[in-house]
């Protein structure tokens, strides 16, 4: 998974970078790049349990690597719901559209990551990975209509 969180890391800088001086609000590609770093580190910073403990949550088995994991996840995912929806309402000129996915792929984004945290709190066996996957998906579905957004400007 290492190679993984690298390469959409390196992707995700590369986009910021491409997105640039485009219709998109000027904060955005900022963004994207720091988004791409903060994945690529949170690759790097390798769990040492599947679980991903969390000190802040109280797992006392939690590891320095396992902190920055969390600490670099939560900035990601915090960028990843944030994103969409500055597009959605500083997005002036964007068209219409691009608008309302992006309200509704920031919003989707954001409350499976709240779903995701509290089914993992209850029993991280059920349903947390469903709401796990559906913010990632929705996250970098957003992706897509920066990009689709950004060439149409």
């Amino acid at each position: 998974m290492v190679m993984g969180f690298v390469s959409l890391g390196a992707g995700t800088f590369l986009l910021g970078s491409e997105l640039r001086g485009s219709a998109l609000p000027s904060s955005l590609p900022a963004a994207l790049e720091i988004a791409g770093i903060t994945t690529t580190i949170a690759g790097l910073a390798r769990c040492s349990d599947r679980s991903c403990p969390v000190r802040l949550l109280g797992d006392t088995g939690a590891t320095r690597s396992d902190d920055l994991h969390g600490a670099a996840s939560m900035a990601t995912f915090i960028l990843w719901g944030v994103m969409p929806i500055v597009a959605a309402i500083r997005g002036r000129e964007l068209n219409a559209i691009h608008r309302r996915v992006s309200a509704v792929l920031g919003i989707t984004t954001a409350a499976s990551w709240g779903a995701t945290g509290l089914l993992m709190q209850r029993d991280p066996r059920h349903w947390s990975g469903l709401a796990q996957r559906l913010m990632v998906a929705s996250a970098l579905s957003w992706f897509v209509v920066a990009a689709l957004a950004a060439s149409e400007g």
